[in-house]
């Protein structure tokens, strides 16, 4: 689904849970529709009636699922019927493992789980899903079980996850339901007075769920097509800078087969078989290199898969796809890399082959020889600065203001929910908050639906007296003490009150200019209407950021509702920081004891925003160290060659009395002209893409001079080094041996 929002336009994979029904009546087209309701995170409990329970805080969490999930997945059921097993209120499904996990067997029919203060019972047991889904799903609810829950918010509410998944019927065309949807929309959320936001369902194929990064998906992991292709283009590069290196390194060295050819040649051999000789030897180079690869890529997938999260395997008895790729880089690299070499050495002239005098007739093959080395060149040098932009950008994402206080704050999950508390009613979470608070190494304790920043958000609409246009903001759930804890600085008005409903609003500085006031003191008691409420802002806070840098900033809203705390932030003393964190945790599990205690550090939580940059900076500084090496093989072949063919040169140049250093100048400018040619194309190629990266963040770095600088220097600084010993070793060479060589 698609929305407008203050900046642009907001995506969720979310529909409304009255949507499906209303989806079937509408477009008879799909044929089955199947709606999840997935919850990440979830406590489950394994009660025991002898002993203790067993609990598990499980990270995947659970899906609410309907009885036709398995006519849209495929996910087979192992022991059970599928089309019963979900037909009825608190009945479960679990995958194979998690019978295993919970109950010590595979057959697990009839066993009870507790799972958000109800019992399930086990009416199946199903697949274990295959490393590569999206629908990391081990426990699958009865949909039926929330249903009316879900129903009572109507056309109001949308969750993302909760999501809504069909099949088409035979002979049925997308791109006729797609015109249709319009009217769809108009007769269910309204006209374009009512649905203010101008709200669309989007049709998206299962096959692009991994790969759209507008919406998401239940791995809360997708990676962009863009970046598949970017990191696809580099590998090209890397393959091409190696047949580069291998036609220099072959030609250079050609000299010292010219006997062999000359041999060959006089004793009948044909052109063509000399080249098949040749291209047959690149080709079981080529094919042991590939074998070596595979062997390296096994061993680096025990790494590349934790780093990544992923779970790539080599599959040679049914990846026939991994079969034909081998091949085609075999056939591919042994021709690249084979062909040219072939054709220069089987062209030699056998007398002149004969009295090794080969190597001066090719001047227009040296010419080649310096292209593709200055191809290296830009090929490294995009790299090069492509690693630093990446690298500048994470520093900046990493050290940059976010507007609050991070700092030796944790966070603890609230499990329970709890409403407004009347009479003598105690509340268990502000009990314990008020117990920590009395802790020696607490500085300070609140309670919110979420702290700052956070990958967990809540949207909604809200106008402004006097204004009836709906707009955009972000919802936070917080009471008196969050904005001292997180050191939000007030800029006009005051806070909010510590109570349990909210009776004043704090918005902040966002807030207010997208409410079109340039003063923010101005909103200050304006009354917003929010959730069917009229409530006046009582203050406006420094803007601070609310989710990753990616994002522009956000309008939000802040107000009392002990219903949506579901967090404890606690602000630490770092002085006696372990003695405080086993303190609290006695605290809290005196407090819950039916539950698993857990806690995070605030700004590890921020770390996480940016995992997808920091590999992609860990892997590209690979890549670039990878072609810094090969190229520097090509410039060392580059080397040989040049000192190959400037020997006599080189020691008339000595009879005459030149030194070292000048006969080093002569090796060295020679590469310091291909490393500037190189970078006049490399830079304004590496210029665009960066800009094109730095694009998807709100807020980044600006790609000046010393980006391109660095990468120049660095590039001069390893040529240098990598032609330093050759052309060392040729300018110290006895004048008189190369002279009577020749």
């Amino acid at each position: 689904m698609q929305s407008d929002g203050n900046h642009d336009k907001n995506y969720t994979p979310g529909v409304h849970p009255v949507f499906p029904e209303a989806f079937a009546s509408e477009f008879p087209e799909a044929e089955e529709i199947t709606f999840i309701s997935y919850r990440a995170g979830s406590f489950i409990v394994i009660p025991h009636p002898a002993g203790e329970d067993k609990k598990y805080d499980e990270e995947q969490g659970v899906a609410y699922g309907q009885p036709n999930f398995f006519k849209v997945f495929d996910r087979n059921i192992l022991i059970g019927n599928a089309e019963k097993g979900l037909d009825e209120p608190n009945e479960v499904i679990l995958s194979k493992r998690f019978a295993l996990k919970y109950f010590g067997k595979e057959d697990a029919i009839g066993q009870v789980l507790r799972y958000d203060n109800q019992e399930f019972r086990v009416t199946a047991i199903m697949e274990d899903f295959p490393g590569n889904t999206d629908f990391p799903i081990d426990v699958l609810a009865s949909y039926i079980t929330v249903k009316k829950e879900k129903d009572d918010n109507g056309w109001n509410g949308i969750w993302s996850d909760d999501q809504c998944y069909f099949t088409l019927k035979q002979g049925s065309v997308i791109a006729d339901m797609e015109a249709r949807m319009p009217a769809f929309v108009t007769k269910y959320l309204g006209d374009a007075t009512r649905n203010r936001n101008h709200t669309e369902f989007v049709f998206q194929p299962l096959s692009q769920i991994h790969f759209d990064d507008r919406f998401g998906n239940y791995n809360y992991n997708t990676v962009s097509n863009s970046m598949l292709m970017a990191l696809s283009i580099i590998g090209i590069f890397l393959l091409l800078t190696a047949c580069i290196n291998f036609i220099n390194l072959t030609t250079a060295e050609a000299v010292k087969r010219s006997k062999e050819v000359g041999i060959r040649k006089s004793l009948g051999s044909m052109r063509s078989q000399l080249v098949f000789q040749f291209l047959g030897e690149t080709f079981l180079i080529a094919l042991a290199s590939i074998v070596g690869a595979l062997v390296l890529t096994e061993l680096g997938l025990n790494f590349l898969n934790p780093f990544l999260e992923i779970s790539l395997s080599l599959n040679f008895a049914k990846d026939i796809a991994l079969w034909i790729f081998l091949l085609s880089v075999l056939v591919i690299v042994t021709l690249l890399s084979g062909f040219y070499p072939a054709l220069v050495v089987s062209a030699f002239n056998p007398i002149s082959a004969l009295k090794n005098q080969t190597q001066a007739n090719h001047s227009s093959g040296f010419n080649l020889r310096r292209g593709l080395v200055v191809l290296q060149f830009v090929i490294s040098q995009l790299l090069i600065i492509a690693t630093v932009v990446l690298i500048t950008q994470m520093n900046f994402l990493q050290n940059k203001d976010l507007g609050f206080r991070k700092e030796a704050i944790i966070t603890i999950p609230i499990p329970e929910e709890e409403t407004p508390v009347g009479g003598d009613g105690v509340s268990k979470m502000r009990t314990l908050r008020d117990d920590l608070l009395n802790l020696a190494g607490v500085e300070a304790a609140s309670l919110s639906s979420t702290p700052p920043s956070s990958g967990s958000v809540s949207q909604t609409s809200f106008n402004i007296e006097g204004d009836e246009k709906d707009y955009g903001t972000q919802v936070k759930q917080i009471d008196g003490n969050y904005l001292s804890l997180y050191g939000l600085e007030l800029v006009a008005g005051e806070g909010v009150q510590d109570m349990d409903t909210a009776h004043t609003v704090v918005v902040n500085e966002q807030f207010a200019q997208v409410a079109g006031f340039s003063n923010p003191a101005d909103i200050v008691g304006k009354k917003i209407r929010m959730w069917r409420k009229n409530l006046p802002v009582s203050g406006v806070v420094k803007n601070f950021h609310t989710v990753s840098l990616q994002n522009p900033m956000e309008a939000t809203i802040m107000l009392n509702r002990i219903r949506g705390y579901e967090t404890l932030s606690v602000k630490l003393n770092p002085q006696s920081m372990q003695q405080t964190l086993k303190e609290i945790q006695a605290k809290w599990e005196s407090t819950y004891p039916s539950y698993l205690y857990s806690y995070r550090f605030i700004d590890e939580q921020i770390r996480e925003f940016y995992e997808g940059e920091q590999r992609m900076s860990l892997l590209l500084s690979g890549f670039t160290t990878l072609a810094i090496f090969i190229g520097c093989l090509g410039l060392f072949g580059l080397t040989v060659f040049m000192a190959n063919q400037k020997t006599k040169e080189i020691g008339v140049r000595k009879v005459l009395g030149a030194s070292v250093e000048s006969i080093l100048m002569l090796f060295s400018k020679e590469f310091i002209k291909l490393i500037l040619i190189g970078f006049c194309v490399a830079a304004p190629l590496a210029y665009y893409f960066a800009n094109q990266y730095l694009d998807q963040f709100a807020y980044k770095i600006t790609v000046g001079p010393s980006v391109f600088l660095i990468g120049l220097a660095v590039t001069v600084a390893i040529a240098l080094l990598t032609v330093g010993y050759r052309s060392v070793k040729a300018a110290m060479a006895n004048p008189t041996k190369a002279l009577r060589s020749e």
